[in-house]
């Protein structure tokens, strides 16, 4: 791997307008745009599910930049562990909005989406069941030396410390093909150094910086493919120098500071955003009446 085995990537605000070359064709980065923007727009409705279900809404508020950064590029044959109730990355891996919202409507809670064909490990699962599968699919990969890899979302690097230090010794230990990507308050331990003392990088990345944490993930994901072992992506929020932090693992908006970037790369447009979220709208107003349709004992 070419990056060190601990680095800071800074946040893609932190550059100069119009300043160097980027390798990351105008097009990817209005793809990174328009994902961002589905993804929380899914979140929204997620929420008004919750609520219908008198649940408390999990999943990926305020987290698109890494959700997109990471599972983009993804190819079908990778494995996306997508972390406990995190429907959205199944989303960017190609999971239906009519599965996602079935699976989650009350109308249709006995209907199970197929995550296998999608080489998706189900959202329904623990954290310690997702890794643990996440961690076969990368043993299983790299004995068959396909290229394939495997990516696992770890939720907030503090809530379950015992099963992502077991994750990296595994990952470690064996030199899997894997990415394991796991959030951190900008008060919290760093969880970078103990992937180096299990011997491969750990890399500290804006969390609400979608450019950065994309680069970060491409070099992480060649690595793994090259045969080259796991990466350990850590998203924190970026508190410059003078700047004071609440702790929380949101202190920004990935979405505006997106919107900041393209702006400076005179990207940005209005009427292309409005466009997404028309016809993204359409789409979703169509998935939530499919589930409400559904009868519970559907299969989808």
């Amino acid at each position: 791997m070419t990056i060190a085995n601990s680095k800071v990537v800074p946040p893609a605000a932190a550059t100069p307008p119009h300043n160097g070359f980027s390798l990351i064709s105008n097009d990817k980065l209005l793809q990174i745009y328009s994902t961002m923007l589905k993804c929380r727009m899914i979140q929204a409705r997620i929420r008004i599910l919750a609520q219908q279900n008198g649940d408390l809404a999990s999943g990926a508020a305020g987290q698109e930049a890494a959700i997109a950064g990471v599972v983009l590029d993804l190819l079908p044959g990778d494995t996306l562990a997508p972390s406990p109730g995190g429907f959205i990355p199944c989303f960017v891996k190609g999971l239906s909005l009519n599965r996602i919202f079935s699976a989650l409507s009350p109308r249709s809670g006995s209907a199970r989406p197929r995550y296998a064909p999608l080489n998706l490990i189900p959202p329904s699962l623990s954290l310690a069941a997702q890794l643990d599968r996440a961690i076969a699919a990368a043993a299983e990969n790299k004995k068959s030396r396909d290229k394939k890899i495997a990516v696992a979302f770890c939720g907030n690097s503090s809530a379950s410390p015992d099963v992502l230090h077991e994750a990296m010794h595994q990952a470690g230990k064996r030199n899997l093909p894997i990415l394991l990507i796991c959030q951190s308050g900008s008060q919290a331990e760093e969880v970078s150094p103990q992937a180096q003392a299990f011997g491969f990088p750990g890399v500290i990345v804006d969390g609400d910086d979608a450019i950065a944490v994309y680069r970060v993930a491409t070099e992480a994901i060649a690595h793994a493919r090259r045969g080259s072992g796991p990466t350990l992506i850590e998203c924190r929020p970026w508190v410059l120098s003078g700047q004071k932090s609440s702790g929380s693992l949101q202190t920004s908006n990935p979405i505006l500071k997106m919107e900041q970037y393209l702006t400076r790369k005179g990207l940005f447009d209005k009427k292309f955003k409005s466009r997404v979220t028309a016809a993204f709208r359409r789409e979703l107003d169509d998935a939530m009446k499919f589930a409400c349709s559904q009868e519970p004992s559907e299969s989808l």
